[in-house]
């Protein structure tokens, strides 16, 4: 049962391929089987090759970013050391609480007190381009630095403070002239007394020199990207152009994976348009990501040469498939051309060529038996012509059996001049035709004759029907061209068609019937027309009527239909078309013939 659902299935998928040629279908049958191996063994290797570098690098990754926060750490960590010796300063604790009170001249010098206490302290440190020391209220109390801040940023600053953490808040600020700053705020307690708030100190240092000193010398390779956001997704420090600092670059594709299910982990993202790997590294201290991008395409391009390597094997592969599938199909098209061609030479009728020696397979077993129904087929052709002949013979035979020929001219000869000798003309032009009419007949033995001599037995035919029935009708013939008479043509086709014409045309009132007979060249074929415009009859009887009541010959417009299919073939014969009250119209189509070889012209 399921073997047969196989079979089945394959059968109905068949005609699928039956549309394709036996070319095409050993080409992809060659392809497919050779080619799609090689393809699957080259993409898993490469799927398989690609994961585990993919897999390295990442790991790679991840520990050279690791050591940066280490490094980033380190240098946050510096600063911090430094903002706790500024805040323990004693002019600074004493004066802070006092600030307000003061006077001018009192302030100027806790200023220089100040400098001259920390500026080696701060000058040890050169990346520094700020130190700005502000009370509760936001009053600036000493401010050593190059760079200002607009918009109040460094107050905005000092209130962030309360929302971190720690007292220590790391953000990214912009100065008037448009250079990027790293920003630590920290709170001044008293120092006999933590929960006694004096004011804030903020220490701005250059990104530019932070980043040299953490990780702009570090390289994850061609194209990738070092940066770091703070905890809010904004970029702090960044030495690439196409992620400028302030922003949130890529925070739904890049920084909230970071710090959701990914963290601590590298996954690939969409960065640009580009398939990239993210790594990243947390900085505990300042609540920063240090993040690196590593585009994908740098991590596979190690795998460019074995990607050559296996686009040169399988053109290799398809150049030997193809050369394969076509010997194979050489070996069976060319029996098969020789076939067809066979066949098309039996539908011409060209049964004499055969095909030559046949081989053990397939075709060879198909050659053998077309060549075996070729010869039945000779065999039948040649026993239905034979038939045919004899039938006409026999009929011709029959005809001439019943007349003797010499007792009948003599008769019709006496009557002639018996006729002529009492002047009556009519009777002696019906004698003269029927003469030549039984001559045509008996004497003349060829089937095939002259257009112009079948046209001279029927102008024959139709003056004998003249005696009968006077002027009832009128017969006219003619041919479009003058070398048609020439063509040759089955003797009496035209007279059993014509007599029709004169024996059932003709309508009550006696109207005289037209008769017309005309042929012209229609491509290869010779086309005769016959027409009438007598009272015509319903095509529906036309069953009923094909055989004719032929006085002369015997031979009805069915007889006239057969003939010329057995001499030239089923496209030929009579078609007859007929309205009541319009008249009738036979066509009768026939090859060109001449009598030079019989060949057409």
């Amino acid at each position: 049962m399921s073997e047969g659902l196989h079979h089945s299935s394959f059968r109905n998928s068949s005609p699928l391929l039956r549309r394709l040629s036996i070319k095409h279908r050993l080409l992809a049958a060659f392809l497919i089987t050779s080619l799609l191996p090689v393809l699957f063994v080259a993409l898993y290797s490469n799927m398989k090759y690609e994961a585990s570098i993919s897999g390295k690098l990442s790991a790679s990754s991840v520990q050279v970013l690791t050591e940066l926060a280490q490094n980033a750490k380190r240098e946050l960590e510096q600063y911090e050391t430094l903002s706790e010796g500024i805040i323990i300063n004693g002019s600074i604790q004493s004066g802070l609480p006092a600030f307000g009170t003061m006077t001018d001249y009192e302030k100027n010098g806790l200023q220089t007190r100040i400098k001259n206490e920390l500026g080696q302290q701060i000058f040890r440190l050169s990346n520094l381009s700020n130190v700005v020391i502000l009370t509760n209220d936001g009053q600036t109390v000493f401010d050593l630095g190059y760079e200002w801040y607009p918009d109040n940023q460094l107050n905005k600053l000092a209130e962030a403070v309360d929302t971190s953490p720690g007292n220590a808040y790391w953000t990214y600020i912009r100065s008037n002239r448009g250079t990027n700053r790293i920003a630590l705020s920290r709170m001044i307690y008293a120092e006999d007394n933590m929960n006694e708030r004096l004011g804030f100190l903020i220490i701005l240092i250059d990104e530019k020199v932070f980043s040299r000193n953490t990780y702009r010398q570090v390289d994850l390779g061609a194209g990738s990207s070092i940066y770091i956001s703070n905890a809010n997704g904004m970029v702090v420090s960044s030495v690439s152009p196409e992620i400028p600092q302030g922003t949130l670059f890529e925070k739904s594709e890049v920084f909230d994976k970071v710090t959701g299910q990914f963290k601590e982990q590298a996954f690939y993202a969409r960065v640009g348009g580009k398939k990239t790997l993210v790594v990243s590294s947390y900085i505990r201290s300042a609540d920063w990501y240090l993040i690196g991008l590593v585009p994908h395409a740098f991590l596979v391009s190690e795998l460019s040469e074995m990607r050559g390597d296996i686009v040169f094997i399988c053109l290799l592969t398809l150049l030997l498939s193809g050369m394969l599938a076509l010997w194979i199909y050489f070996s069976i098209s060319s029996p098969m051309r020789s076939l067809l061609q066979y066949a098309n030479q039996i539908r011409l009728g060209q049964l004499e060529t055969k095909i030559g020696t046949s081989h053990p397979d397939e075709m060879g077993k198909l050659t053998e038996t077309i060549n075996r129904m070729v010869e039945q087929l000779k065999l039948l052709i040649y026993q239905v012509k034979t038939g045919q002949q004899a039938k006409r013979d026999a009929e011709l035979k029959m005809l001439q059996a019943q007349i003797n020929p010499h007792f009948l001219f003599n008769t019709l000869n006496s009557l002639k001049w018996s006729a002529m000798m009492s002047g009556n003309e009519s009777v002696k032009q019906g004698i003269e035709s029927l003469s030549e009419l039984l001559r045509n007949t008996i004497l003349v033995k060829e089937e095939l004759i002259p257009l112009e001599s079948e046209i001279e037995n029927l102008l024959h035919y139709a003056t004998i029907q003249r005696i009968r029935y006077g002027d009832s009708f009128k017969l006219s013939c003619g041919m479009s061209h003058e070398e048609l008479y020439t063509c040759l043509v089955p003797k009496f086709i035209l007279q059993p068609i014509v007599e029709n014409s004169i024996l059932h045309a003709g309508s009550e009132d006696g109207r005289r019937v037209g008769i017309k007979v005309e042929g012209f060249k229609d491509g290869p074929f010779l086309r005769i027309r016959i027409e009438d415009d007598g009272k015509g009859f319903d095509m529906k009887d036309v069953q009923a009527r094909e055989k004719s009541h032929a006085k002369l010959s015997g031979i009805g417009m069915a007889n006239v239909d057969e003939r010329i299919r057995i001499h030239f073939g089923t496209a030929y014969g009579l078609i007859t078309r007929s309205e009541v009250n319009t008249g009738t119209e036979t066509i009768i189509t026939l090859p060109i013939l001449t009598k030079e070889g019989q060949e057409h012209v």
